[in-house]
């Protein structure tokens, strides 16, 4: 069995190595982050309208909730992913900025198929 003494140095020891383990993780780009994660709230948005229209989606007023929240919401994650471009290099996450630039048009490209299918 270890001593009382030599607890206190294993506890101090440990917290040492936490420390410097916590100090060395990057901040997360957040910006970045959001802008990824935009397209997929667009996507919940509208399978949320979807399922509460039902048939009636171009007849109902949920359409019309359709065609302001889903642009704004992917503007906001595209405009997100390239305010994010800057800080890639102090704070990472260059996958999450251009792969969520790229579902953001991506989106937007099928949001504006979809209004002219729908017209």
């Amino acid at each position: 069995m270890h001593g009382a003494g030599e607890l206190d140095v294993i506890q101090i020891k440990i917290f040492k190595v936490v420390a410097t383990m916590t100090n060395k993780l990057k901040k997360a780009n957040s910006l970045a982050v959001a802008g990824f994660l935009a397209p997929f709230v667009a996507a919940g948005i509208t399978c949320g309208l979807l399922l509460i229209a039902g048939d009636e989606f171009k007849s109902s007023g949920v359409f019309l909730i359709y065609q302001l929240a889903i642009p704004l919401v992917l503007i906001t994650g595209i405009v997100l992913g390239v305010k994010s471009i800057p800080h890639i290099p102090e704070l990472g996450d260059k996958d999450y900025a251009y792969s969520g630039l790229f579902l953001g048009i991506f989106f937007l490209v099928v949001f504006l198929l979809s209004l002219i299918y729908l017209s």
